[in-house]
């Protein structure tokens, strides 16, 4: 069965690439026919075939497909120089992380940087840990994926936890051999009203990981389930539009009342090298003195 989820998932890669093959030649023919009638419709048909990329990416579910994954990427390590930014807190994971642009005003206390790629999955984090992860050397990471491990997964319910959790322990065990003195933080999965279908599957394995986290001495879970599902119903006012990220707002209080309490417990928990980690205040400006 493994390896029948492995095939489904190469499945979808190829179809990804293959969209994207079909838009290349699309664009090259608009292209050479738009240089024959004026410059603008040339310009035109570059921006539509953008947005046609951008469309074709999300559909995939993926989200960054090929040469987007890698300018994503590249972002990412400008923003944050590995050789600048060592020994720090790195949260790695899916599009919550990434369309969080205010995480480290947010998180103002800690050392933190947001290495979160949109549409990444436990395999994409593995992948792409050697670019994004091994070289910052952080003392501690914030893990989020979730829906993205098993929407494109066929089987049963069953079927798909088992192969998510198998995924799951291999993938800390080999971030914890690379990183052996770092401390993970692993957020639970978001229950999300956009995809509700997948409400017990998640919970169930958010229940398994919160077990695995408690016997694996550098694994903390992090419960954030009650803030978007209690009693039942979901509450959508946390969501955009697409009902599977975050508002602003939300984030901020997934920080106050989740993230921010674990990193303090964690950071105490290293002692005196924890406190490399916190940030020191900025000075008060002359306005805000009197004020």
């Amino acid at each position: 069965m493994e390896k029948d989820f492995e095939e489904e998932q190469k499945k979808q890669k190829r179809k990804a690439w293959l969209s994207f093959a079909t838009l290349i030649g699309l664009m090259i023919v608009l292209l050479v026919g738009a240089a024959f009638v004026n410059r603008y419709l040339f310009y035109a048909v570059i921006v539509i075939y953008v947005l046609m990329v951008v469309y074709v990416a999300v559909q995939s579910g993926t989200n960054y497909v090929g040469p987007l994954k890698v300018l994503a990427i590249t972002v990412i390590r400008r923003q944050y120089k590995p050789e600048k930014r060592k020994g720090e807190i790195v949260f790695y994971g899916a599009s919550n992380f990434t369309y969080w642009s205010t995480m480290e005003e947010d998180i103002a206390g800690f050392k933190v940087q947001n290495h979160g790629f949109g549409g990444s999955d436990d395999a994409g984090l593995m992948k792409y840990a050697e670019k994004l992860l091994y070289p910052y050397d952080p003392k501690i990471v914030v893990f989020q994926t979730g829906s993205n491990d098993y929407v494109h997964v066929e089987g049963t319910d069953e079927e798909k936890i088992a192969f998510c959790m198998k995924r799951k322990r291999e993938m800390f065990e080999t971030f914890h051999e690379r990183l052996p003195k770092a401390k993970f933080l692993v957020m639970a999965g978001i229950l999300l009203p956009g995809r509700s279908q997948y409400l017990e599957l998640t919970k169930e394995i958010n229940r398994q990981l919160k077990e695995l986290c408690e016997n694996t001495d550098y694994m903390t879970y992090v419960d954030a389930e009650d803030m978007t599902y209690q009693n039942g119903s979901f509450d959508k006012s946390l969501f955009q539009e697409d009902k599977i990220h975050l508002t602003p707002e939300a984030r901020v209080r997934w920080a106050d009342e989740y993230i921010i309490p674990a990193l303090e417990t964690a950071v105490a928990g290293l002692g005196a090298e924890g406190e490399s980690l916190r940030k020191e205040a900025a000075p008060e400006t002359e306005q805000e003195k009197k004020a």
